[in-house]
């Protein structure tokens, strides 16, 4: 009798997961299925049903594979496949563009139908080679396909991305990009990458892996796996994994920018700037960057001034295991805007304070978001 009834219960489960492949508009969705050998890099015509758009070639990674493009480890990270034992790599970003982006494309199933609803899910995971980590990382729906002679970016709109479309840092383990798509009717093929300009990228610098000992690359490489389409007749049928680093609130305390620094010293500028930020997040926001943008015409003009910038966090941040490198993202997103507009690396001095110097010490809702900030110091 066990024996039949651990049968039933395998057939079960064969019959279920049949019915998912089957309702999936995306063939080979997890890149199990291939033909030929992967011998080189840009390979991912090997996974059937799946090629690039453009010149710039996107990798294939595979269990079969002994070195190289091996899963889980190969020449760019150490990453067990979300499912089964393959997944493929793109390069969402490229400081300055030193290097050119990839993409992945497919033919659904099953053209898309005008009003009706789709839910859209992949999974990313940053590999630990990236010197870089990004946001806009998205799927693209489209009635042609992209076929592009060029290794250039692919600027379109982005049909589906992650909510919040965060900067995807995570080396270890995979995040999920969900959403609900509502189709205009016609579309044939799904494009993944990013299709927004490197300006309305937002960024972030990475520490080398201490985990990870081969070359580093000088952008943003992915591995991507599980691709799923899936027709619903309603959006609460379409199930998002919550963002453990969702913000606890989009709050963010601001003062007005100093109008002009006309007859100030250097050193009262930067004691009189501070940017702010939301919980649990190093985006600088628009008012935050024009204090920046005061703090780099007083930085400019005083090239030999050594300053320090301090990151804090708020006693939520602090004690929240997912936020422990927080402080450091912000510092990052900070140094990294003087970097790129003319101010020397070994003029900045870092300092991650954490939660030890409080702006308000009150406690409330107002007194964390004063805490969540980034102060400057000249060095002398």
């Amino acid at each position: 009798m066990k024996k039949i009834i651990i049968s039933f219960l395998s057939l079960g489960m064969i019959l279920s997961v049949s019915a998912q492949d089957m309702d999936n508009l995306v063939e080979n969705g997890s890149f199990e299925q291939t033909e030929g050998r992967i011998k080189r890099g840009g390979a991912i015509t090997v996974a059937v049903g799946w090629m690039s758009p453009t010149k710039a070639a996107a990798d294939m990674f595979a269990g079969s594979v002994k070195v190289g493009y091996s899963t889980p480890n190969n020449n760019l990270g150490v990453e067990e496949a979300m499912d089964g034992e393959n997944y493929v790599g793109i390069r969402a970003f490229s400081y300055n563009d030193k290097e050119p982006r990839n993409y992945i494309s497919s033919k659904l199933k099953m053209t898309m139908k005008k009003d009706q609803k789709y839910c859209v899910k992949f999974y990313v995971n940053l590999a630990e080679a990236s010197k870089y980590a990004s946001n806009n990382i998205g799927i693209n729906f489209s009635k042609k396909q992209y076929n592009i002679s060029e290794a250039k970016s692919i600027m379109t709109k982005t049909s589906v991305m992650h909510k919040d479309n965060p900067v995807f840092n995570g080396q270890f383990g995979w995040d999920e990009v969900c959403g609900v798509y509502k189709a205009t009717g016609g579309e044939k093929f799904l494009t993944i990458g990013n299709f927004s300009a490197n300006g309305s990228t937002t960024n972030q610098r990475l520490k080398k892996s201490k985990t990870f000992s081969g070359a580093a690359v000088v952008s943003a490489y992915y591995f991507i796996d599980n691709v799923s389409v899936v027709a619903i007749d309603d959006e609460t049928m379409c199930e998002c994994e919550v963002d453990a680093r969702e913000p606890e609130t989009k709050f963010i305390y601001e003062v007005a920018p100093m109008s002009s620094i006309e007859g100030m010293t250097a050193e009262s500028v930067a004691k009189n700037t501070s940017i702010y930020f939301s919980s649990g997040s190093s985006e600088i926001s628009e008012n935050s960057q024009k204090h920046l943008d005061v703090m780099l015409k007083m930085w400019l003009e005083n090239r030999d001034t050594k300053i320090m910038i301090t990151s804090h966090t708020d006693e939520s941040e602090d004690e929240n295991p997912s936020l422990t490198t927080l402080g450091d993202e912000r510092l990052e997103a900070v140094k990294l805007f003087f970097m790129e507009n003319g101010i020397n690396y070994t003029k900045v001095v870092t300092e991650n304070a954490k939660n030890t110097k409080k702006a308000d010490a009150s406690g409330t809702d107002l007194a964390k978001a004063k805490n969540r900030r980034v102060t400057f110091q000249l060095v002398k």
